[in-house]
């Protein structure tokens, strides 16, 4: 018998839960094999210390309260206060938080990176009186003919200018 056929059995062996013949295979198999019977040793080490663990007594009800747990709803169990939560949390609600908190996020997160120097190499953008294009920082640099410099241009033209 091979070792792995053995060790599947030990558990059966060590219960007297094999027939006469594959016991004494198994017995024969422990005689001349260190591994396996190292393997047994162990089994029976653990179960010598299982059988000295104090019994449990339970509650002659415990089972049917299981049970009677298992079976009852889930709205049943809990108290009504985190009744109340999972109320609160159900889909709309969630995504309306959670996009409300990404654009609170963004937005911080933008009024910082826009106050940042981002490329404290270039020159000052265009400024104006009431500071619109301080925020606008993320155009700098502006190629001429581009899309950004008709926005500066745009933005920064007065009618003093044009004179």
């Amino acid at each position: 018998m091979k070792c792995h056929s053995v060790q599947k059995k030990l558990s059966a062996y060590q219960d007297n839960e094999l027939e006469t013949h594959d016991r004494e295979q198994v017995r024969s198999h422990l005689l001349s094999c260190r591994a396996c019977r190292e393997q047994f040793a162990e089994l029976e080490r653990v179960w010598q210390t299982l059988g000295g663990l104090e019994e449990i007594h339970l509650d002659p009800w415990f089972y049917r309260q299981v049970v009677n747990r298992i079976k009852e709803p889930l709205e049943e169990r809990l108290l009504p206060t985190r009744q109340h939560v999972f109320e609160l949390f159900r889909t709309p609600v969630a995504v309306s938080i959670i996009l409300i908190i990404g654009l609170l996020a963004g937005t911080y997160l933008g009024s910082i990176l826009a106050r940042c120097d981002l490329f404290p190499f270039q020159s000052n953008p265009v400024s104006d009186s009431q500071g619109v294009l301080t925020s606008m920082k993320v155009f700098d640099p502006a190629p001429p003919g581009t899309l950004a410099e008709g926005y500066f241009r745009m933005v920064s033209y007065k009618e003093n200018d044009s004179k």
